[in-house]
C-alpha cells in the first residue's frame, strides 16, 4: 500500500501544461517537420520573406533539418523575416 502512495504522489509532481489547438494548428506543426515551406505558408497563408527561406533551405537536403528549425521557430512565433524586410515601390 506504501508502495502504491508513492507512485500517485510522483504523478501529482509532473507538470501538465495544457494549450487549446485546432486541427489546423496540428497539421501545420506535422507540415512544417515534413515540408517546412508548407507549414510556414499554412501559418501565415501568404508567399513571405519565411515561405522563400524555407523553401531555399529545404530544396537542399542537408539544409533541411534547418528549414524544419526555422518553421518551427516561425509557427511558434519564435522569428519571423518578412516582419524586417521593406520593398519599396
Amino acid at each position: 500500500v506504501v508502495h502504491h502512495h508513492r507512485h500517485q504522489t510522483l504523478l501529482h509532481c509532473i507538470p501538465v501544461i495544457m494549450v487549446e489547438c485546432t486541427g489546423r494548428d496540428i497539421l501545420t506543426v506535422i507540415c512544417c517537420i515534413i515540408v517546412p515551406p508548407l507549414g510556414i505558408y499554412l501559418k501565415s497563408e501568404k508567399f513571405d520573406a519565411d515561405f522563400w527561406i524555407a523553401l531555399i533551405l529545404w530544396l537542399f537536403l542537408f539544409t533541411w533539418p534547418i528549414a524544419v528549425i526555422f518553421a518551427i521557430g516561425y509557427f511558434f512565433e519564435m522569428w519571423s523575416c518578412a516582419g524586417n524586410i521593406k520593398v519599396n515601390g
